[in-house]
């Protein structure tokens, strides 16, 4: 009869697989279990229709349609609907809530805000925003962010896997929904997100409050991303995977106290779907059989890259400082490099030649970690030396520099040019990839022309390696680069955020990519990264120079010599060049400008113990980033730390 027949709809996102199957009436009759697919979409679909058939009798179905992120390819080779989520997810909205004016979607990848118009001659999409790409405020964040917090959870004969990610959300927002005081936490990039949370258990903060803070976060990034300054008219719906998250509901209902959370949340795109299909009158049929065909032999052949090869790229012998003898009271000029992850120094003679460096972690506290480099030195090479000269760089030179009275503050492009230049006078361009930052600088006449630096993403610095290293439990010192370079067939990943490239290697991996062709597409990733949002149109020279900790992985200097079609120059002391350039300006400074250093000394700078007082920047009104500031007071001087 006609009245039995159904229509089914799915939602293939990037993260989950939603099902509805409607009648012909359009009533949704039943509604698949929430499930995610962990990149085998194919598969899943299959399995789903299988249920639905079994459940209804095959006969009845008169038709299959998509949508979602992994929908249109699938169509394509199913040749069957498909429509985008914009489209069906108004559609979705609308026959659940005909009224709907509003709708805020937080899906695993995408989140975005539609905002709906009415009239008598009916509706209308009158405004569209979407996330860029980037994680930050999806589905997928939270669940990184859950799963880096399980150690700290459970105990340790209860630890989970990765594949129980819904048990450890499930407990992830129950714990956080005990708390009453959110930490301040700052959900910009998922990697700088990270750094925020360690740093706050570290402090003793409550794991609860962590939570609670992180989703208070989210739920800011999205109105400060998304929304910006639009109104948001009622009703409003909050649709989508984090429609099921107790506690991102509870955080958006604090801003927003009229959101709902309507019937079919995570499936209001299948049921557009569904409904596309009914209103055109379409008519198919899809054997569950042939689903899983296209995933084995059907357009997902993985994209492949050229083997990692160095050819040209000739690195240092040593990175070593060569000791000599230091006579008493040699005088000598310190540069400092205070960096968002580590904190360098060199120091150089009257030759401009190294005597002596160090890098460590800046761990969110850069005088502290001053204090300790300058007290390497003292024991080091103690009275043997006079400071003639002390120069700070990178992000953190204004505040250490205030507390040293330092002879001379200047920019980390300056420093880098100095010190690459003083190394080699041919060089033209430097590539300098840090933990949170990287840096494009092109030099003409051996002074810096042009610069930029990575926005608000780790997408294409060393913590992008890092993170996706440690997915794997691979050392990224010396075995990353080994694993890299034995790859006959590095993947071709796509430029994509931190959190988007691991659910591509997932994918990847189930389908049976060996683990050393996912490192060395890593490798290429971080160079196309690099390439197309820090250089973008750039000149690049000639002469490369690449510095930085990615410099020291072979894997990733291959990478940048196969894109380039040419060797790149990998200088000695590269990781603490920043440093030398500072030493070398203050130098140079002293020279022109003869004068005592007005540098405080070691022994006063060393036993110094400052205050220092934490507070939220709320400069700008509208914006959420809630970063944290350090405001040291030092003789009767104020300096600030952060941002």
């Amino acid at each position: 009869m006609e009245d039995d027949r159904l229509r089914v709809g799915i939602d293939a996102g990037a993260v989950s697989l939603n099902a509805v199957v409607l009648d012909e009436a359009g009533s949704v009759v039943y509604e698949a279990p929430y499930r995610r697919h962990m990149g085998r979409v194919e598969e899943g679909v299959a399995a789903l229709l299988r249920e639905i058939y079994g459940r209804f009798g095959r006969d009845r179905i008169v038709s299959v349609s998509l949508t979602g992120n992994h929908g249109r390819n699938l169509a394509q080779s199913l040749d069957v609907p498909y429509e985008f989520e914009t489209i069906t997810q108004v559609l979705g909205a609308l026959h659940v809530r005909p009224d709907v004016r509003t709708i805020i979607s937080m899906g695993g990848q995408d989140t975005a805000l539609l905002q709906i118009r009415h009239d008598e001659g009916g509706w209308e999409l009158e405004y569209f925003n979407t996330n860029g790409p980037c994680a930050s405020g999806t589905g997928s964040f939270l669940d990184q962010q859950a799963q880096r917090l399980a150690t700290s959870m459970y105990t340790e004969e209860d630890q989970v896997s990765e594949e129980q990610t819904d048990r450890v959300l499930r407990d992830f927002i129950q714990l956080g929904l005990k708390s009453r005081s959110p930490a301040n936490v700052a959900c910009r990039c998922t990697v700088f997100t990270k750094s925020d949370m360690i740093h706050l258990q570290n402090k003793g903060e409550k794991l609860e409050d962590i939570i609670y803070g992180l989703h208070v976060g989210n739920a800011r990034n999205y109105i400060s991303t998304i929304v910006s300054n639009r109104t948001l008219a009622t009703p409003m719906l909050f649709v989508g995977g984090l429609s099921l998250n107790a506690l991102q509901v509870k955080t958006f209902k604090e801003y927003f106290p009229e959101l709902l959370v309507p019937p079919y949340s995570t499936s209001i795109g299948a049921i557009g779907a569904a409904l596309q299909a009914r209103q055109a009158g379409i008519a198919n049929r899809v054997d569950p059989d042939r689903v899983e065909d296209v995933g084995i032999h059907g357009e997902t052949a993985v994209p492949t890259a050229a083997r990692l090869r160095l050819r040209e790229t000739r690195f240092p012998e040593s990175n070593e400082i060569r000791m000599t003898s230091i006579p008493g009271k040699t005088g000598v000029y310190l540069g400092i490099d205070i960096g968002s992850t580590t904190t360098k120094y060199a120091l150089i003679n009257q030759e401009r030649r190294i005597l002596h460096k160090s890098y460590v972690p800046t761990m969110g506290n850069p005088i502290g970690v001053t204090q300790r480099l300058l007290s390497t030195i003292r024991d080091a090479l103690g009275k043997r030396i006079e400071i003639l000269g002390t120069a700070t760089t990178g992000s953190g030179r204004n505040v250490v520099g205030d507390f040293l009275n330092v002879d001379l503050i200047i920019d980390e492009i300056t420093a880098h040019a100095r010190g690459a230049v003083e190394i080699d006078p041919e060089v033209d361009t430097i590539f300098e990839i840090g933990g949170q930052d990287s840096k494009y600088i092109y030099i003409s006449n051996t002074h810096p022309l042009d610069f930029d630096m990575n926005k608000v993403c780790a997408a294409g610095t060393g913590s992008f390696l890092h993170e996706l290293a440690n997915k794997y439990g691979i050392n990224i010192v010396g075995e990353f680069e080994q694993i890299a370079l034995s790859s006959e067939r590095p993947v071709k990943l796509a430029e994509r955020c931190t959190v988007f490239m691991e659910s591509d290697l997932v994918s990847y991996h189930q389908k049976g990519v060996p683990r050393e062709d996912l490192i060395a597409g890593l490798c290429y990733a971080i160079v196309y990264n690099y390439l197309n949002r820090v250089v973008e149109k750039r000149k690049i020279g000639k002469h490369v120079m690449f510095l930085g900790g990615p410099s020291l992985n072979r894997g990733v200097v291959a990478a940048f010599e196969n894109v380039l079609g040419r060797g790149v120059t990998v200088p000695k002391h590269r990781e603490v060049l920043g440093a030398y350039g500072a030493a070398l300006s203050v130098q140079e400074k002293m020279a022109f400008q003869p004068r005592p250093s007005t540098f405080r000394g070691l022994e006063r700078a060393i036993k110094d113990r400052l205050e220092y007082r934490e507070k939220i920047c709320r400069a700008d009104p509208n914006c959420h980033n809630q970063c944290k500031l350090k405001i040291y007071d030092f003789d009767g001087r104020k300096s600030v730390w952060g941002g």
